[in-house]
């Protein structure tokens, strides 16, 4: 029986970027809209149609928005208020993009070194600097007959697991390893935008994942706020980064 091919690491980002993208299309169609509970008329007719008793039918409400009209049973534990607050879908979907996004700079700088390790002219300056500990050496003795696999999965796979991230120090030095020097100038280039923007858009894309990641985004008392637009352009850019990635790469 033949087996599954595996996912390159462009089509792994793309389908880990849906669950980004899956939230912010709840955040836009479960936000309530409607300022009113349920006109009485829509209660009698909503509970003809779900067969509720008629002492019960004072207590159902719905929420409203451009997309859906969701309608809340007698006894149900939610109301409109659970849904008058985006925010939180939006949070988690900066983290998830963020996510796939970090899965991919992994995979392929795994994917390279593997190139880049069979033969010795073609391993870069960084990437023999990277530490081997005897433990390593014990290991790959012991469990592999091709040691440059071993190498790789060993000790390469560790160091890039640890190097892959969205913030833009980290990144230099994980494309470094696999031979891309001037990273700003090539990303930038590729994206058709100004000298420096992507290195600044990394910036503060990692910075605020960070703060929702580590401190509940708190800003003072309250939360920071977040908008819709806000994450679907910081997706959209994102999705930029990794198409020149690519280009870069390849």
């Amino acid at each position: 029986m033949s087996g599954v091919a595996k996912l390159s690491p462009l089509e792994s980002f793309k389908a880990n970027m849906e669950d980004a993208h899956h939230l912010v299309r709840l955040a836009e169609g479960f936000t309530n809209q409607r300022a009113y509970r349920m006109r009485r008329e829509l209660r009698e007719r909503v509970g003809d149609a779900m067969r509720i008793p008629a002492k019960q039918r004072g207590e159902l409400d719905c929420l409203e928005s451009g997309d859906v009209l969701v309608v809340f049973k007698p006894g149900s534990g939610l109301s409109r208020a659970h849904f008058s607050d985006h925010k939180p879908l939006l949070r988690q979907a900066l983290v998830a993009a963020c996510a796939a996004t970090e899965t991919y700079l992994s995979d392929k700088a795994i994917e390279r070194a593997g190139v880049l390790l069979r033969a010795n002219m073609s391993a870069t300056d960084r990437m023999r600097k990277v530490p081997l500990t005897v433990g390593d050496w014990l290991d790959i003795e012991t469990d592999y007959q091709r040691r440059r696999r071993g190498l790789r999965e060993r000790v390469m796979v560790r160091h890039i697991n640890e190097l892959a991230s969205t913030s833009p120090s980290k990144l230099g030095e994980l494309l470094s390893l696999i031979g891309i020097t001037k990273w700003t100038n090539q990303m930038d280039h590729h994206r058709k935008v100004p000298k420096g923007t992507s290195f600044d858009l990394l910036e503060r894309i990692t910075k605020r994942r960070n703060k929702i990641v580590h401190t509940g985004d708190r800003h003072g008392r309250g939360r920071a706020p977040l908008t819709v637009t806000e994450v679907k352009q910081d997706l959209e850019a994102l999705e930029s980064v990794v198409e020149a990635l690519e280009a870069m790469i390849a």
